[in-house]
């Protein structure tokens, strides 16, 4: 079949995420429909199908605990959860353990898998979180439990709409501006904090099983299928509990390490030979985005104080 030829796959819906455009045999939680009445190109799709998936590649590059990657390849095995399989960028085969939760199942495809994949497409993801702002986004990178979802839950009520959590597909546009594209809508929250925030209610679901972490949905993105310009990043940084929070400015070798070190899969895209488009992209950010540290104690009882001073500073400070 020729790239330009359109076809129609009727057992399919056809989703977007980060300007792809993704096939899928199975419902997609989370994602946009593209409303394209499925016709979708096969040079630029991306297919995501049930496939009993091998145990090992054929060629292996290295091997891990959970799986095995190559140059072009990249299997991940869950016990208890399902296989996944990832091929050339444009093939995902999935294999759901018959044990496996739903929601389990597709925290791994949309999370693990779909990083790989933006490493493969050229969009590598950011572990991080954006909202909204102005006319672009500003996002908060950190690492497991530095708290981005928390804070971004926090601001969603205050009028800001969140486009990502957890992880955040960047681009480069065509004068070399750096844009974020729009994630999955839902926001992951541990009961604590979901409980603090009020927000408890219809479509929260056990993102693991065992785990007191939930999926918590949020308001439909309002350009769900265009990217934003990226005008900030905020390292989030856990101070003590007697510290005042504060805002910080980094730049130079000191804002790329911390777009680097916050490169989602970063070791996978490494391995795959793909790593130096992740520096290109967070060295184009770091000299054209501002990189600040916010600090800020963990607590619940300071969020505000911290959020109010956030704020302040997305306002009060020049975008460029």
């Amino acid at each position: 079949m020729e790239g330009s030829e359109l076809r129609s796959r009727n057992d399919m819906t056809v989703y977007s995420l980060a300007g792809l455009r993704i096939a899928s045999d199975l419902p997609l939680p989370g994602l946009a429909p593209c409303g394209d009445n499925n016709e979708v190109s096969s040079h630029d799709e991306i297919v995501i199908r049930r496939a009993c998936v091998p145990e090992s590649l054929s060629s292996v590059r290295l091997a891990f605990p959970e799986g095995q990657l190559n140059e072009n390849e990249f299997l991940l095995k869950i016990p208890g959860v399902g296989k996944y399989l990832l091929r050339h960028g444009n093939e995902i085969l999935i294999e759901q353990a018959p044990s496996s939760y739903a929601t389990e199942f597709f925290a791994y495809l949309l999370g693990i898998m779909f990083g790989v994949l933006g490493h493969q497409r050229g969009i590598p993801p950011l572990h991080a979180s954006a909202i909204d702002f102005a006319d672009g986004c500003v996002a908060f990178v950190g690492g497991a439990g530095a708290g981005k979802s928390t804070l971004v839950a926090a601001l969603a009520p205050r009028g800001h709409e969140v486009i990502a959590d957890d992880i955040c597909f960047l681009e480069l546009g065509n004068k070399r501006e750096v844009r974020a594209w729009p994630g999955v809508n839902r926001i992951r929250l541990w009961e604590d904090a979901m409980t603090a925030l009020g927000r408890q209610g219809p479509g929260v679901e056990p993102v693991w099983r065992g785990w007191n972490k939930y999926f918590i949905p949020v308001h439909p993105q309002r350009n769900p299928m265009k990217p934003r310009r990226l005008h900030r990043v905020y390292q989030l940084h856990v101070a003590s509990n007697d510290s005042l929070p504060g805002v910080y400015r980094l730049q130079g070798i000191a804002a790329i390490e911390v777009l680097m070190q916050n490169v989602y899969q970063l070791g996978v895209a490494e391995w795959m030979g793909v790593k130096p488009a992740a520096f290109i992209h967070c060295a184009a950010a770091a000299s054209r985005v501002p990189v600040f540290r916010f600090s800020r104690p963990m607590g619940f009882h300071a969020l505000g104080e911290g959020i109010d001073l956030l704020e302040s500073h997305m306002r009060d400070s020049q975008f460029d």
